[in-house]
């Protein structure tokens, strides 16, 4: 399938944290990432355009036995819908450092290497 979005995601299993009000903490499942945002999967649901920090665990592209990247950064919310048990929930990067922008892009075009290398 051609990926016609301004910013092509891929789909990966990754970890991360969310603060949600005061001082709660919610893990939360990645399932798809792009240069511009990620869809989550959470077991709340989200109020559209509220503005988070999160934490994801991102995979060293390098050497996967090392110990995953943590990259904080601030979202806020797009869209949020319950799927099964879970919201799927895509949110837009409003905060991430010049070197987690690289790390994730990285990401993107090593997937898209391969699927082009596959076709």
């Amino acid at each position: 399938m051609i990926e016609l979005r301004k910013s092509p995601r891929i789909n990966v299993t990754w970890r991360g944290l969310m603060k949600m009000g005061g001082s709660q903490i919610v893990p939360i499942r990645v399932i798809n990432v792009s240069e511009s945002g990620v869809l989550i999967l959470s077991a709340q649901a989200l109020p559209l355009n509220a503005e988070f920090q999160m934490m994801l665990e991102v995979p060293n592209i390098d050497h996967m036995r090392q110990a995953p990247h943590k990259v904080p950064c601030k979202v806020v919310v797009l869209h949020s819908v319950l799927s099964g048990d879970y919201f799927r929930v895509g949110v837009r990067f409003i905060e991430l450092t010049e070197l987690h922008k690289d790390l994730l892009n990285a990401w993107v075009s090593l997937a898209n290497k391969q699927e082009n290398h596959r076709r």
